[in-house]
């Protein structure tokens, strides 16, 4: 297959997806916002895939509306996490509560509605689908297993040298690993049925080890995303209400810290070789 024929499945089973969860995360479903979170995530891993194909000049207007879009999205689903973590915690389920009603009139407003038909509009047959130039051309029409094999190779590559030494980076750059992460898996994923069978079976084994370097990152960005939600919400109450919880500012003490870090460099280094 073409690229261009590529993309235009990859990106329209995404908001197929999208679609999909909708009513669920309007009413308040976590599974639906979850899913729908990872409907736009995977969105995204696909622009970044196909990036020097699909820039044009509709995009950064899309791309800032799917930011307003994630925000809220983003803000609901890091309060559902807090309150699997701390299901006592008051603060969060008020919280929460206050997130999903603005969640809800973002999902059914006019903006939603216009940004969601304008992307399935560019997905189909945006500007980047017809530009002239003839570097752009080429790309559109090459074959996608071969420009699927160099890009995987070249995400491989970047996520093995940011994932160096990562028991001694911060937690901001350890976020930014998990994030490459998940971006390669999923690039990885949606390139199953591109690439022959002998080409994906050394992929199918680097995806195992992202998805366990992920969900152990994953807890780690989880407890600092609770401190900070306890630090918000407290600063914005003005106090801390009787019967608080310390537990979510506590989820991981420095020993569980570097016992998952250790276990992820481990599997870093599965995905290094």
């Amino acid at each position: 297959m073409p690229c261009a024929t590529v993309f235009h499945l990859v990106g329209s089973a995404c908001l197929q997806d999208v679609k999909a969860h909708h009513r669920g995360a309007r009413n308040g479903d976590t599974v639906a916002v979850h899913q729908t979170r990872v409907a736009l995530t995977r969105f995204r891993a696909a622009i970044a895939f196909f990036e020097p194909m699909v820039q044009d000049s509709e995009w950064p207007r899309l791309k800032s509306e799917l930011k307003w879009l994630n925000g809220y999205l983003g803000a609901t689903r890091d309060l559902d996490v807090a309150i699997g973590n701390a299901p006592r915690e008051r603060l969060f389920r008020t919280a929460r509560a206050e997130s999903q009603r603005q969640l809800r009139r973002a999902l059914a407003s006019d903006r939603y509605r216009r940004w969601f038909k304008d992307m399935v509009d560019w997905v189909n047959h945006g500007p980047w689908s017809h530009m002239s130039e003839h570097r752009l051309v080429r790309l559109r029409a090459s074959r996608a297993s071969e420009y699927h094999a160099r890009r995987l190779a070249g995400w491989h590559e970047k996520l093995v040298k940011k994932s160096r030494g990562l028991q001694e980076i911060g937690g901001r750059k350890q976020h930014r690993v998990r994030l490459a992460s998940k971006r390669l898996r999923y690039a990885i994923e949606f390139s199953e049925d591109v690439l022959a069978k002998k080409n994906f079976a050394p992929w199918r084994a680097i995806v195992k080890q992202l998805r366990k370097a992920q969900q152990i990152l994953g807890e780690l960005h989880d407890a600092e995303a609770a401190r900070a939600l306890v630090a918000g919400l407290q600063q914005r109450v003005g106090t801390r209400p009787a019967g608080h919880q310390r537990k979510p500012l506590e989820l991981l003490d420095k020993k569980e810290k570097q016992r998952l870090l250790r276990r992820a460099a481990v599997a870093y280094r599965r995905i290094a070789t």
